[in-house]
């Protein structure tokens, strides 16, 4: 393409009789225009547009919607938010509306079709699997914040999903998974279970057993267990920092043909700001990880990451989740889905029925803020409000 000023240059320019300037181009044999109230904000846009084209974009009535969301992520949204939620975001597109309007041009695609896509997903009729209501919500903010930018762009006239709502929750058949703790006699049949020893020889049946007593005893988020280091561990004043998380299932942006599309990375910092923490070891906790030293020792595994795996290589959530759902079924833990979430969860659930302020319990799992552990253990917190009932005598 022509020098992109070399154009703006040469644009012409007339005033409407709706005192608006119009400046004029051709491009490729076509002419352009662009409106504005100032001929510089013509020029702006007209820039913008040409920058657009240079950088492989399309004549806004020839983009599919397909296009336009892939172009959308590169621009507005990579670099911009965490690998993890960007991942989380594409694969809401990737999996909820490229096959359904992924080919269907930008311009075209209209409120009603979009109230119908989520309509279809809160309650399928055509074998189409169910989502609940945080699943319809994010389709719905994905699509309102790319048409947003797609309009902003002048792509488009309106934002056709502005107006989308999201279904009534009786509507919606798929209800929102509720989280759980396990009970305190739960806890200490998964404990026996996760000490197991192979019965030849003193050693236990398995290292990741370890690792998920200590998510479970420091209410540790799963990547936080699996990026921690030794050397984050001060033994001699038995204290343990949390500065650092490891995220898996991240888009491969540098991915190959024949290479991984999703990869992991660590994180030199915390979910949150307030994540990185420091944590008292106690008794128990001390004994987890003195155990792990000595089958390090006696393995001969030597990696600088305390929850690695049996080979001495950083470890992953989903070898991690397999040594639960082993554990669970030992421990007869079987009528729930137990998650790794599930012992982070517990962890806060336990430290409420025992009393301990919320404001600490906070800080201990690392919130953004109280309002997020009060929302998150509200269910515990009435439960255990209910049982004060038993006390009360009026007469």
């Amino acid at each position: 393409m022509n020098d992109v000023s070399a154009i703006i240059r040469g644009m012409t320019f007339k005033q409407r009789s709706d005192g608006r300037f119009e400046g004029r181009l051709t491009l490729n044999g076509k002419r352009k225009s662009f409106y504005g109230t100032t001929k510089a904000e013509v020029k702006n846009k007209a820039k913008r547009y040409l920058m657009q084209i240079e950088n492989g974009f399309k004549d806004p009535k020839k983009i599919t919607f397909e296009e336009y969301a892939e172009y959308w992520f590169l621009t507005y949204k990579k670099g911009r938010i965490e690998p993890s939620s960007y991942t989380r975001l594409y694969r809401v597109f990737d999996a909820q509306l490229r096959d359904k309007i992924g080919s269907q041009k930008v311009g075209t695609i209209t409120t009603q079709q979009l109230q119908k896509i989520i309509d279809e997903y809160a309650n399928p009729s055509n074998g189409t699997e169910a989502l609940s209501l945080s699943g319809l919500s994010k389709i719905t903010q994905f699509l309102k914040s790319c048409f947003k930018s797609a309009l902003k762009e002048e792509i488009i006239s309106f934002n056709p999903a502005e107006d989308v709502l999201l279904p009534s929750k009786s509507y919606i058949a798929k209800e929102t998974k509720q989280q759980f703790s396990l009970s305190d006699e739960e806890i200490e049949r998964f404990r026996v279970a996760a000490l197991e020893k192979l019965t030849n020889i003193d050693d236990y049946k398995s290292r990741n057993a370890l690792v998920l007593l200590l998510i479970l005893n420091l209410g540790l988020r799963a990547g936080e267990a699996l990026a921690l280091k030794w050397s984050d561990i001060d033994f001699d004043n038995n204290l343990i920092y949390i500065r650092r998380t490891l995220q898996s299932g991240i888009k491969n942006e540098n991915s190959k043909e024949n290479g991984p599309v999703y990869t992991y990375r660590i994180k030199n910092n915390t979910k949150t700001d307030t994540g990185n923490r420091v944590l008292k070891l106690n008794d128990t906790v001390l004994f987890y990880l003195n155990e792990m030293k000595k089958y390090d020792i006696k393995h001969r595994i030597s990696c600088p990451y305390v929850g690695c795996n049996k080979y001495g290589r950083i470890n992953n959530h989903r070898n991690l989740q397999l040594c639960l759902d082993r554990l669970c079924k030992v421990a007869k833990i079987t009528d729930k889905r137990v998650t790794l979430h599930t012992l982070r969860h517990t962890f806060g659930s336990t430290l409420i029925r025992r009393g301990v302020g919320i404001e600490v319990i906070s800080k201990l799992m690392g919130h953004a803020n109280i309002t997020i552990t009060y929302n998150k253990y509200i269910h515990t917190i009435k439960e255990e409000e209910a049982k004060t009932m038993d006390m009360i005598r009026v007469c």
